[in-house]
């Protein structure tokens, strides 16, 4: 499944990259993510329990930041597995920041995800819109940091 889009964030492009290279920091904006451990300086593990249609899983996952370049080249590939469904998760991400104006950062995203197991059964309709569901409270949560963080006299 290819995903892709943009989020726009009323904050200066060093802050917004500063949470998207954080792991520990973007997990608390991710629904689900739980006990997300900093293996070193590109690597972090940790949990995620998802309701995609009628099932639920509780992947096992490992990230890894395969660049990282201020401010347009960010790539993680993720992957993960479920033992209760058997399903598998891969995900590689790359996301790069753009400046419409001065006051916004437009993050700028695309993802391959791909998923096996019994989760796959459920189809591309159905992990899109839970895909697109998880995406929407990043956007949320990170436009709650970050615009409260850039707000009147922050500098």
């Amino acid at each position: 499944m290819k995903l892709d889009g943009r989020i726009d964030v009323a904050a200066p492009p060093g802050a917004v990259w500063a949470v998207l290279i954080d792991p520990l920091s973007l997990a608390g904006c991710v629904p689900g993510v739980e006990a997300v451990r900093q293996v070193d300086d590109r690597t972090f593990e940790g949990e995620i329990s998802a309701a995609v249609g009628p099932m639920s899983a509780d992947f096992i996952f490992r990230s890894v930041i395969g660049r990282a370049d201020f401010p347009t080249d960010l790539e993680v590939t993720t992957t993960g597995s479920d033992s209760l469904t058997g399903s598998t998760l891969t995900a590689d991400v790359h996301a790069g920041l753009e400046a419409p104006d001065a006051a916004t950062t437009r993050i700028v995203y695309r993802a391959d995800v791909r998923i096996s197991g019994r989760l796959a059964i459920l189809g591309d309709m159905v992990l899109r819109a839970t895909a697109g569901l998880i995406i929407g409270e990043v956007a949320r949560c990170l436009r709650a940091r970050l615009e409260t963080a850039a707000g009147p006299g922050s500098g």
